[in-house]
C-alpha cells in the first residue's frame, strides 16, 4: 500500500495525541501526591494498582512504537508509521539546518526511550528468560524519561506539521468536565466523606 507522507503524519500525530491523553490521566491519578495515592488505595488498592501497571505499560509500548526503526521485518521492507519514518521521508524536503535540528531532537528522544525500549522488548513484548528470572536486571522506568520522551515527540511532530503541512499541532490535553482523573479523585473523596 502506498501512503502519502501526510497520511502517515496523521496516523503518528493521532498516536502522540492518544499517548498524551493517557499520560495526563495517569499523572492525575498516580502522580498527584501521597494523599491521593492513599485515597486510591482505600478505594480499591488492587484495582488501582492493576490500572496503574496497565496504563504505564501502555505508555511504554506507545512511546516505543513511536520511536521504533522506520523499517522492520526480516528484509527491512516493512514500513512503520512512526517518527523515524516521518523524519527519514521528510529529510529530502527540508534544508540541512532543519534536518540537523530535527536529528538533534531525535537523539534526545532516543536517549529518553532507551530504557523504556529495553523494558518493552524484554518484559512487555517478550518473556526474556534472563529478565524473567531477574526482573531487577531491567532498567528502571523513570518519570523523567517518560516526560522527556513525551516532550520530544510533541516537539518533533509540531515542527514536522508546521514545516511540511503548514499546520499547528497542539498537544494540550483537555478533558471534558467530570471525566478526568482529578474528577474521579473528587468523587472518591466525597464517597469516603459520606461514610464517616
Amino acid at each position: 500500500m502506498s501512503a502519502t507522507l501526510e497520511s502517515v503524519f496523521e496516523c503518528v500525530n493521532r498516536s502522540v495525541i492518544q499517548v498524551s491523553f493517557r499520560w495526563k490521566i495517569f499523572c492525575q491519578l498516580f502522580d498527584s501526591g501521597p494523599e491521593n495515592i492513599a485515597l486510591l488505595n482505600a478505594s480499591g488498592a488492587e484495582v488501582f494498582y492493576l490500572f496503574q501497571r496497565l496504563a504505564l505499560d501502555d505508555v511504554i509500548m506507545a512511546l516505543s512504537r513511536l520511536t521504533d526503526p522506520a523499517y522492520s521485518g526480516k528484509k527491512k521492507s516493512d514500513e512503520n508509521a512512526n517518527i523515524k519514518y516521518l523524519l527519514q521521508n521528510a529529510a529530502k524536503l527540508l534544508d540541512q539546518d532543519t534536518n540537523d535540528e530535527l536529528q538533534a531532537s531525535l537523539t534526545r528522544l532516543e536517549g529518553h526511550v532507551e530504557g523504556l525500549r529495553v523494558h518493552r522488548n524484554k518484559a512487555l513484548a517478550h518473556a526474556d528468560l534472563q529478565h524473567t528470572l531477574q526482573p531487577d536486571a531491567l532498567p528502571q522506568v523513570l518519570y523523567g524519561d517518560l516526560e522527556g520522551a513525551m516532550k520530544e515527540c510533541r516537539n518533533l511532530m509540531s515542527k514536522l506539521g508546521k514545516l511540511l503541512f503548514a499546520r499547528t499541532c497542539s498537544y494540550e490535553v483537555i478533558i471534558a468536565f467530570g471525566r478526568s482523573g482529578s474528577d474521579l479523585l473528587s468523587h472518591l473523596r466525597a464517597a469516603h466523606a459520606k461514610r464517616v
